[in-house]
């Protein structure tokens, strides 16, 4: 990989601050984090039923509900930098923001002995709701989940890395 705007020796000096562990099948989560920062960026979702949207992201997908405003808002998170925010939406709210409907996909970082476990808790809460973990081109096993809010949450875990092929490629391509 190429990064023109760093120098090499600092390409990657931001893994550091990654709480995703290094790719492997007996790599280990980290636990939810509940420490305070300001959010780089987040996802704000909208549903006509928090309680059902606080069930199915913490006991489906493992988020834990770091902050409520009840009948308002959840703000939800997993790991680092993994936050969402679920307004209500629907009539009476008095903010023409949450009349918008939730599209597009969202991907969230998971290990890879995760992702059957959260795959089979999301499909016992909302049957149909899930795919099958499939092994992407891309070095990924991937699975999506449809969300109560209308999301595609395409959950992604990174696999091993064989270094030596990965060497062997990056010497043949200049790099």
């Amino acid at each position: 990989m190429d990064n023109h705007d760093q120098p090499k020796a600092t390409a990657y000096a931001g893994a550091g601050i990654s709480p995703v562990p290094e790719p492997g099948k007996d790599a280990e989560p980290p636990e939810p984090y509940r420490g305070i920062y300001l959010m780089p960026m987040f996802m704000c979702l909208y549903s006509d039923d928090l309680d059902e949207s606080e069930v199915f992201w913490t006991q489906g997908l493992g988020f834990i509900n770091l902050y409520t405003m009840p009948g308002m808002m959840i703000h939800l998170r997993r790991w680092a930098f993994q936050d969402v925010l679920i307004r209500k939406s629907g009539s009476n709210t008095g903010d023409p923001d949450t009349d918008m409907e939730s599209i597009g996909s969202l991907s969230v970082a998971v290990t890879e002995k995760q992702i059957s476990k959260i795959v089979d808790a999301c499909e016992r809460l909302r049957p149909g709701s899930t795919s099958a973990p499939l092994r992407k081109p891309w070095n990924s096993l991937e699975a999506r989940i449809h969300t109560p809010e209308g999301l595609i949450l395409i959950l992604t875990a990174a696999l091993a890395v064989d270094k030596q092929k990965a060497q062997v490629y990056l010497n043949s391509h200049g790099q």
